[in-house]
């Protein structure tokens, strides 16, 4: 079983949300200078958070899918899928060794940790528990397979097409962590506005390619 979750309130405490902040200047002021900068790892990341629960693992593995390094949304959509899996069935965070191993980049690096930054702040003033339907139990399966579809469009080769699915289920993250029912209908009204781009655009791309055939 899962461990439960600490308050909302004090995971997002100003120390904890300082930690973030300095981490992301003194990598910045590096990339400015021109030195070569470290390399972070989900590992290291998870280490900064001073636990691994499953909602903010699936925080780091949907934000890292955003960041313009190659391969990383196909890789760590497939960690996603794993922790839908696990999620679903009550079970302790997927191990995911080889991803936990895996270096971002110091630029990526920089820009995760500054997204994690204002994500938990934005997460102390504004989230709260509320809607605590949402996350009843019996609908924890429904939730799965919502993630396991995010996970699956950003693991697809189409250009810019993880944007959507990995904001979404970042909010369904949020929610998670939080409490918050109103970040779960974000995620949904989210993920299918980007399915609704998606089959638009698919829609253009079809109707282009049968003009140039004809």
């Amino acid at each position: 079983m899962t461990a439960p979750l600490p308050p909302p309130r004090s995971l997002f405490d100003a120390a904890f949300i300082r930690r973030f902040v300095r981490e992301a200047r003194r990598r910045r002021q590096a990339l400015a200078w021109g030195e070569p900068g470290e390399p972070l790892t989900l590992q290291q990341l998870l280490a900064m958070h001073g636990q691994g629960t499953m909602a903010i693992l699936l925080i780091l593995l949907s934000l890292i899918t955003t960041v313009p390094v190659a391969g990383a949304g196909m890789l760590f959509s497939l960690g996603i899928m794993a922790w839908a899996w696990r999620w679903a069935r009550q079970q302790e965070p997927p191990q995911l060794a080889r991803l936990r191993s895996l270096q971002l980049n110091p630029r990526a690096a920089y820009r995760v940790l500054r997204a994690l930054a204002w994500i938990y702040t934005f997460a102390q003033r504004r989230l709260r528990p509320r809607w605590p339907q949402l996350q009843h139990e019996r609908l924890r399966w429904a939730w799965a397979a919502w993630v396991w579809l995010m996970a699956f469009i950003i693991f697809l080769p189409i250009p810019l097409g993880n944007i959507f699915p990995a904001v979404a289920l970042l909010l369904f993250a949020l929610g998670l962590l939080t409490r918050d029912g109103l970040m779960l209908l974000s995620s949904l009204a989210l993920g299918l506005a980007g399915l609704a781009f998606l089959f638009m655009a698919g829609g253009w791309v079809w109707s282009a390619l049968a003009g140039l055939w004809a």
